[in-house]
């Protein structure tokens, strides 16, 4: 049986960027401070054990994926996404403490081209585990893809926050427990932001699936940990530590959104109180309308059951009296109209 052509493309994409990867921790023990010449021994060995481990986990976990793909679970899209995160991150960071501890004249096109791969290989790997391609409404696919271009640029903006670790020279002027707490703050945002969104994508997949409507957690998500935390951090590199690698574009990208998010929530929240008062508005009328019309019922009600007067009942025995039978019926009650006219006419 044939792989499908969403677990192709995943397996190409989480190889190829971890060969890749692998090349450069390879070179790194290579021409690293000794200067050997040659590939260590250990180095090798646990590169080669964490890929052998990582194919056997892929194997199984590629399978779940392929069978959740029409399925509002995405379960094992996100053990495939969190396992290779997490090994690619911990490579990652050996890269950059290697890069840190080089004494050679830095490469900016290896590390520029490393960056390069990340940001092509992350996006597309989330966009292959969301599953949109099997949305069948033409109307549903292209809201999930423009909710998808949201999720992608802040992948692309945190990986170019993390980019900096190593794209830079190593005599910038920040500390060093700066740049750890940048790379793992980046790492967690990397880790928890896809999973969030495959996770409230998945309830789209199925064109039949009609589910209360929840709020969605993902744009308050984003616009805590993105749009503030790294404009913050953005902020503070740039200004406190005069830290040339802070991308000034996705500063005011940051800013933009910041504003756009905050205004249309506003509205939202305008429309929704508004639509309160008004529903309000009308409880209260329609309370009114039906206390007028119960107090109308009561006054007919009492205006039945009261006793009728004796003048007005004797005026009204008397024109039935003098005109006849047929107005006597019409003018009495309906107990007295059944004793009959001779009845009536024998106690006047």
């Amino acid at each position: 049986m044939l792989p499908s052509p969403q677990v192709c493309v995943s397996t190409l994409v989480t190889v190829s960027t971890m060969a890749v990867v692998d090349l450069y921790l390879l070179e790194q023990s290579m021409l690293g401070p000794r200067g050997s010449g040659r590939p260590a021994v250990w180095p090798c060995v646990a590169v080669a054990l964490g890929d052998l481990c990582f194919l056997l986990a892929l194997r199984f976990v590629s399978a779940g994926v392929v069978q959740e793909a029409r399925s509002p679970r995405r379960g094992f899209a996100n053990a495939l996404w969190f396992l290779f995160l997490s090994l690619l991150q911990l490579k990652l960071f050996f890269v950059c403490q290697n890069y840190r501890q080089e004494r050679r004249p830095p490469d900016p096109l290896a590390r520029k081209t490393l960056t390069l791969l990340l940001s092509v290989c992350l996006p597309s790997l989330f966009l292959i585990l969301t599953g949109a391609d099997h949305m069948t409404p033409l109307r549903r696919k292209q809201e999930v893809r423009s909710r998808l271009l949201w999720v992608v640029v802040d992948l692309l903006d945190v990986l170019d926050l993390q980019a900096g670790l190593w794209e830079a020279q190593s005599s910038v002027g920040v500390p060093l427990w700066v740049d750890g707490i940048v790379f793992f703050y980046c790492y967690v945002l990397l880790l928890l932001l896809p999973c969030v969104s495959l996770t409230e994508l998945g309830a789209a997949a199925l064109p039949g699936l009609r589910g209360p409507r929840r709020e969605a957690v993902y744009p308050w998500l984003s616009l805590i940990t993105i749009n503030i935390f790294t404009l913050a951090l953005r902020g503070v590199g740039m200004l406190w530590y005069r830290d040339p690698r802070v991308s000034t574009v996705f500063l005011g990208k940051n800013l933009l959104a910041l504003a756009v998010k905050l205004s249309s929530a506003w509205e939202r929240r305008r429309q929704g109180g508004g639509r309160g008062q008004g529903a309000g508005a009308d409880a209260g009328a329609g309370s009114q309308s039906l206390g007028a019309a119960m107090d109308q019922g009561e006054e007919q009600g009492q205006g039945r059951t009261s006793p009728v007067p004796p003048s007005s009942r004797y005026h009204s025995l008397s024109r039935a009296h003098g005109h006849g039978h047929s107005v006597s019926h019409g003018s009495l009650d309906p107990a007295e109209t059944s004793l009959g006219p001779a009845y009536i006419s024998h106690e006047l």
